[in-house]
């Protein structure tokens, strides 16, 4: 195999990428150091042997939302815009939507984080504050949420897309945390956990159904970015939306339904003689959301007083 000077570029880029990857995690040990090794590696195979032409998905279009207040916060994946530019691309399609958005590499999430500190502490109204990543941008989402927890500055809303396996729990001040990652994958392959305290909405989504949905180019899987930006239209415009208690949940998504983003779920009580396919027509989610949230059969009766859990929109729950 040979490389041509832009090949030869990357991999230097990369290079510089990995220190800063291994200078940034809170504790680099030697499995740490281990696993960015890897990582950058894969990713210089990855990005030659692909050369970098994928086709994209398509990408319906959005209507332009109301002019509601919220920054966002975007980051890279390793080896930045080079690498791979589908955050750039996301970045662009929520700017159109009318929000303030920077994007910044993985490794640049201090600054961003004493920005949005300071301007949260002038303001009169508060702005929401958003942030998603992808990758080592993901762990750098969640980096940022702790910098604005230990400030006391809540966050509205942390997307991580497919996050590696070192990054830190959600911190308490994130009021909702949306992962979507594939656990098959190598590289990627985080599902962060709650901390302690986390009190907000939690729903960590498996993709592991979809092999075709490489880790590079997870953000430009078919419908996932239009799933994001109504997110962010939900989250700007009801920031602070009173829902009562929550619980997290995790749930893989197969491959032969709608891509669907769900905040949190909803403790229920069932009757006796319903079924998974009764309760999920009572609350209007599908039958197979209600059968792998909980880890049941799709046919079985179930006890009357038994509790499931119900997946559930915030916009729609903060309505009832």
């Amino acid at each position: 195999m040979t490389f041509g000077r832009c090949d030869l570029r990357l991999i230097r880029g990369l290079g510089l990428h990995l220190v800063d990857f291994v200078k940034s995690a809170r504790s680099p040990t030697a499995s740490r150091v281990r696993h960015a090794r890897v990582v950058a590696a894969a990713l210089i195979l990855f990005a030659v042997a692909s050369g970098r032409t994928a086709a994209e998905s398509p990408e319906a279009p959005q209507q332009v939302a109301p002019a509601v207040p919220a920054t966002v916060y975007v980051f890279r994946a390793m080896g930045g815009k080079f690498i791979t530019p589908e955050m750039d691309k996301l970045a662009a399609r929520i700017e159109a939507q009318g929000f303030a958005v920077s994007v910044f590499n993985y490794t640049g999430w201090i600054r961003p984080a004493k920005e949005a500190i300071k301007r949260y502490r002038g303001e009169g109204a508060k702005t929401p504050i958003i942030a998603i990543g992808h990758s080592a941008g993901g762990d750098s989402a969640i980096r940022f949420a702790l910098w604005l927890n230990k400030a006391g500055v809540p966050v509205d809303l942390v997307i991580t897309l497919d996050p590696t396996r070192i990054a830190n729990r959600v911190p308490a001040n994130v009021e909702r945390f949306i992962n979507i990652y594939n656990s098959s994958h190598a590289l990627g392959g985080g599902d962060p956990s709650p901390a302690p305290d986390f009190r907000g909405s939690f729903a960590s989504i498996d993709l592991r159904n979809y092999s075709d949905i490489w880790h590079l180019y997870m953000p430009r899987m078919a419908g996932l970015q239009d799933q994001i930006l109504n997110k962010i239209i939900e989250v700007a415009a009801q920031p602070s939306a009173a829902i009562g208690p929550t619980i997290p949940i995790e749930y893989t998504l197969p491959p032969d339904e709608p891509f669907e983003l769900w905040d949190c779920g909803v403790a229920v009580v069932v009757d006796e003689g319903e079924t998974p396919g009764t309760v999920a027509a009572q609350f209007g989610v599908p039958e197979w959301a209600v059968v792998e949230i909980n880890q049941i059969p799709a046919d079985r009766p179930l006890a009357s007083g038994q509790q499931l859990v119900v997946p559930r929109h915030l916009d729609a729950a903060s309505t009832n």
